[in-house]
């Protein structure tokens, strides 16, 4: 009967399934927080920097999310919603953290140097040749980068978010957007041309 019941659940809409929410039904949160725990936990564990700080963020992201589904207006998508809570979790962690975040371990999350150079031609014109090492150092300047620009980076890049969608999750103007994207760039550079000088030669 209960397997019936997550199935029809499971076959709702995420507006179908908050209203449900509003009205009471709890099995339907849980569905919806089945539906983006996934999400959640990646974008969260990419900004703070390890994986116990990030399914905090997560666990604190769906309860923030819960209180306020209420309040859900339903002019975006659920996704965009929920990431943006997500995003605004990870940063005030970060700060209240006081310190930079770890480095993340290889087996973590997939290589972010070949997802952020997935988008070069555009907007990130820089030719390497990446090995393995310096995926790990990629990945680790990432980390480093201050906490709205690493939102940003890994938004844009290793989720491939739209500009339209990222300036939503992250309630930014286009403009400004564009140009945290562009000082996130930057400093990536600088960290990685000081780790690697042939990175700044275009080498």
């Amino acid at each position: 009967m209960a397997g019936s019941r997550d199935a029809a659940l499971g076959a709702e809409t995420d507006h179908e399934l908050i209203a449900m929410v509003v009205s009471g039904d709890q099995d339907a949160y849980r569905v919806l927080v089945d539906r983006y725990s996934n999400l959640v936990y990646t974008v969260a564990v990419r900004i703070v920097g390890n994986e116990e700080d990030a399914e905090d963020v997560a666990q604190e992201t769906f309860v923030r999310a819960y209180r306020a589904l209420a309040r859900f207006r339903g002019d975006s998508k659920f996704s965009s919603w929920i990431y943006r809570i997500a995003v605004n979790r990870a940063l005030t962690h970060l700060k209240r953290r006081k310190r930079r975040p770890a480095t993340v371990e290889l087996s973590a999350t997939p290589s972010v140097a070949s997802e952020v150079t997935s988008r070069r031609v555009e907007e990130n014109p820089e030719q390497v040749v990446l090995s393995d090492e310096f995926r790990a150092q990629v990945r680790d300047a990432v980390a480093q980068l201050p906490g709205h620009y690493g939102a940003a980076i890994t938004l844009f890049y290793l989720e491939e978010k739209s500009y339209k969608e990222v300036a939503a999750i992250l309630g930014l103007p286009m403009g400004t957007l564009k140009t945290h994207l562009h000082r996130a760039r930057t400093l990536l550079r600088e960290i990685l041309t000081k780790r690697h000088p042939e990175y700044g030669r275009g080498k």
